[in-house]
């Protein structure tokens, strides 16, 4: 009597079969079983964690490639461990100029040379805030690179830190930095040099405020005499008969001097008003004393101004 066949063989074989088919159409349709693969290999110090087989390498925001392996290295001599991460770039991704194969470009050193002399560095980077996954990017930066050497059987990319390792580097520092600042300034209080220029500096105001008293009333009383000279003159201006041309020129020479010797003295109460400005009555009192002076100074100024280009005014008063 003939065997009946294994129901489940059969269904067995057509699952396998099934399978077989699934993994080839996916492998031709995808080219990946024929398509010669460039693979480059970078050295990362620092944390990689999100970086994971399959996370996306970019260049300037162009997908390039793929992490196809992490690895880590011991170095019991330098007592250092580095991080190699090998990528898988994909020719189809490149586009050479001068209707060249991108697999024939990539298969040679000589592409990567020019590259690697212009800049070219990976930098991990964040590809979701929500996952915290990385991703690496490739762009071109300043600096020299760094290079391990660590295997030879593949083109090695530099890379420098990622930003958010400069961050915690920074905020790492900001401590050491504050702490260095604040025993500067608690060294520049208590040196004897700061305090001797507190203890004359405190001198030359206690002497400002003993000389500016005297020459307040001073300056008042040359005020005074230059206000009745002032009314004076304007008199003398409106009479229909002056003096003599020699009188008038001796006059005009007079408004000049005091004209000079004004200016003089509101550069003497400037200084005085610069070193007495921690005295709040004592420098309110100086400005407005050369507020004082100020007027004073404008009315010779333009009584001179006009006497030197008009000395007949003085004869036949101010038209």
């Amino acid at each position: 009597m003939r065997r009946q066949p294994s129901k489940t063989l059969i269904g067995a074989f057509v699952v396998g079969a099934v399978a077989l088919a699934v993994l080839g159409i996916a492998a031709f349709g995808s080219g990946r079983l024929f398509q010669k693969r460039f693979t480059c290999v970078m050295y990362f110090s620092g944390s990689i964690t999100g970086l994971s087989i399959g996370s996306p390498v970019e260049f300037r925001g162009v997908k390039i490639g793929q992490v196809t392996k992490i690895a880590a290295v011991l170095d019991p001599k330098a007592v250092s461990v580095h991080i190699p991460v090998y990528i898988e770039v994909d020719p189809k991704s490149l586009i050479v100029l001068g209707d060249e194969d991108a697999s024939k470009v990539l298969s040679t050193n000589h592409f990567y040379e020019p590259l690697l002399e212009k800049g070219l560095k990976a930098q991990l980077d964040i590809e979701s805030f929500v996952t915290r996954k990385l991703y690496i990017n490739m762009d071109f930066h300043p600096g020299p690179p760094k290079l391990l050497g660590l295997d030879p059987r593949y083109p090695e990319i530099p890379t420098i830190p990622s930003l958010q390792e400069e961050i915690v580097k920074t905020l790492q520092k900001l401590p050491e930095k504050i702490i260095a600042v604040a025993d500067g300034i608690e060294r520049l209080v208590n040196s004897p040099d700061a305090q001797d220029s507190l203890r004359d500096l405190a001198a030359l105001i206690r002497s400002a405020t003993k000389e500016v008293g005297p020459l307040s009333a001073s300056t008042r009383s040359t005020l005074e005499a230059a206000r009745r000279a002032f009314a004076q003159g304007e008199k003398t201006l409106a009479m229909k008969e002056g003096p003599s041309a020699e009188m008038a020129a001796s006059f005009t020479d007079t408004m000049k001097k005091a004209s000079g010797s004004l200016d003089q003295m509101r550069s003497t109460l400037e200084t005085y008003q610069r070193l007495a400005q921690p005295n709040g009555a004592l420098g309110h009192e100086l400005t407005r004393m050369l507020g004082d002076l100020d007027s004073a100074a404008r009315s010779v100024h333009s009584l001179a101004e006009y006497l030197e280009l008009h000395p007949e005014a003085i004869l036949k008063g101010k038209q």
